[in-house]
C-alpha cells in the first residue's frame, strides 16, 4: 500500500511542476540595446553599412534608433505585459531605410506584451509575434 502512495504523491508532484509557468523577471529588459533582427518575420531590409535599429527601455523612457533617426517615448511595464505611447522621432529623411523606420514605429504601437528567452526578446501583439530582437 506504502509504493503506490508513493508513486501517486510522486506524480502529482511532478505534474504540478510542469503547471507551474516559468517567471519571467521584466527587469531584465531594462537598461539593455535590444537589436531588432526581425519585424514581421523578416529581417529589416537596409541599405549596405546603416546601422540597424534597436530599443533601450532606460529608466521610465524608451530610448532607441529606427535606422535613420532616434526614437524616444514611454512604455509601461508589468509582469509580460508591455506597451508603448507617445512614440516619436527626430525628422531627419534616409531614403532606402525610412520604410523599416516606419515599420518600427508601427510596430510600437501594436506591442501589448513580450516573452524572454536568454538574450531573445519577443514583442507581441494581439498573440502574434511583431519583432523578434537581440539582447547587447
Amino acid at each position: 500500500m506504502r509504493t503506490p502512495l508513493i508513486a501517486l504523491l510522486l506524480l502529482i508532484t511532478l505534474s504540478a511542476n510542469k503547471c507551474v509557468k516559468k517567471g519571467i523577471d521584466p527587469a531584465a529588459l531594462k537598461e539593455k540595446k535590444w537589436i531588432v533582427e526581425t519585424l514581421n518575420g523578416q529581417r529589416p531590409e537596409l541599405p549596405d553599412g546603416a546601422e540597424t535599429p534597436w530599443l533601450k527601455l532606460a529608466g521610465d523612457q524608451l530610448q532607441g534608433f529606427g535606422g535613420c533617426n532616434a526614437l524616444m517615448g514611454s512604455y509601461a511595464l508589468e509582469g509580460t505585459k508591455l506597451s508603448f505611447s507617445g512614440i516619436g522621432s527626430t525628422k531627419k529623411y534616409c531614403e532606402g531605410i525610412q520604410p523599416t523606420e516606419n515599420a518600427v514605429k508601427e510596430m510600437l504601437g501594436k506591442v501589448d506584451s513580450f516573452s524572454l528567452d536568454g538574450n531573445e526578446l519577443r514583442l507581441l501583439g494581439g498573440g502574434k509575434e511583431l519583432a523578434q530582437l537581440r539582447g547587447e
